[in-house]
């Protein structure tokens, strides 16, 4: 069976000697886009619906450079990393999402790196 990461890095448009670092499902009610794929690469963020993630025209792309990351807990204390993240471009659009499964969330703060920021 084919992982989610490696199907998303077969349709997404990729620059040459681009990656996809991770990927995941993202259900509605965890997310201000609706239910998504969303997959961060070394230089983009990508995501689509998720009744349409296989075609290749569904997916939005903002750069890494052009966007702010912030992540949080869901309770004011949380011993586990934060699992919801909002993305900020240039232009002030912003989303949020939230991964179900501390795995993917940590996989997705280590994709962001210096990118990911503490929420204001």
């Amino acid at each position: 069976m084919t992982s989610l990461v490696a199907k998303v890095g077969s349709i997404v448009p990729r620059e040459s000697g681009e990656r996809v670092l991770c990927a995941a499902y993202v259900s509605g009610s965890g997310s201000s886009i609706g239910s998504a794929v969303i997959a961060v690469s070394d230089r983009h963020l990508f995501f689509a619906p998720r009744s349409a993630f296989l075609s290749r025209g569904a997916w939005r792309t903002r750069r890494l450079d052009d966007v702010r990351i912030e992540s949080s807990a869901r309770r004011s204390i949380s011993l586990a990393g934060a699992r919801r993240f909002e993305v900020i471009d240039e232009d002030g659009y912003a989303f949020f999402f939230e991964l179900e499964q501390r795995k993917e969330a940590a996989e997705f703060r280590k994709a962001f790196g210096r990118r990911l920021a503490a929420k204001r």
